[in-house]
């Protein structure tokens, strides 16, 4: 199958080859939209950073979506074989640790150590991040396959820096570094982001290129539907 990769930032799709960024938070909808309409691919494999939910995983670690939640909405799950394919991949390749689970979209970063008890308290979610619902419940209309790889770079144990809980989009980057600079009792929080950030790329790369991989040797006339919702 012909497959697209989609992230949502510029920083995340350098990290991986031949991905395309496609917006973040609110925006990522209309850039996938935007691309698959121009690119018509037979699937598409979601891919970027989240916010830890589940206290067992580091900086590095990777979340094969089982299954994508957002608050009140109908849980949405890959194709079965899409996704069976993808974790004996993943298997194979030692130094790779990941999980396959549910990972849930929120419209805020989730900052606080104790929201990110809470969401994974009521959720059960690996992860967090701000685009996966939308991004698939789009591919979920259109009919086409899809998987989302999240690579964890800041755990559950982490506080994210204040001036980074309003960031919804990329272009917010500047604003919160400007708000940054005024406060420099955030400037550990911003280094250990940094200093996360090498090993988070770096697993981001690898997981994607396996998971597409995956995903491109599946035979698309083969693959069952899944319907929305159910038990995980």
């Amino acid at each position: 199958m012909s497959v697209l990769v989609v992230a949502p930032t510029e920083r995340e799709a350098r990290a991986i080859r031949g991905a395309r960024a496609c917006g973040a938070g609110h925006a990522a909808g209309e850039g996938l939209v935007r691309f698959l309409e121009a690119e018509r691919p037979e699937a598409v494999l979601v891919a970027g950073w989240c916010g830890g939910l589940d206290p067992s995983l580091a900086p590095g670690d990777v979340v094969l979506g089982r299954s994508v939640s957002a608050p009140g909405r109908t849980e949405l799950r890959p194709r079965p074989l899409l996704l069976e394919a993808a974790r004996r991949e993943l298997r194979r390749r030692r130094g790779l640790r990941f999980v396959s689970s549910r990972l849930l979209t929120v419209e805020r970063p989730a900052a606080g150590r104790s929201e990110k008890v809470d969401l994974w308290n009521e959720f059960g979610a690996a992860g967090v991040d701000m685009e996966t619902y939308a991004l698939v419940e789009e591919l979920e209309g259109r009919g086409i396959p899809w998987l989302v790889i999240r690579v964890v770079l800041d755990p559950a144990g982490w506080e994210l820096p204040r001036s980074l809980t309003t960031w919804t989009a990329e272009g917010d980057e500047r604003e919160a570094l400007r708000r940054a600079l005024l406060r420099p009792w955030e400037w550990p929080a911003y280094a250990r982001l940094a200093r996360a950030a090498p090993r988070a790329e770096r697993a981001l790369r690898r997981a994607a290129a396996i998971v597409a991989r995956a995903l491109a040797a599946a035979p698309v006339d083969e693959l069952p539907v899944v319907p929305a919702g159910g038990d995980s």
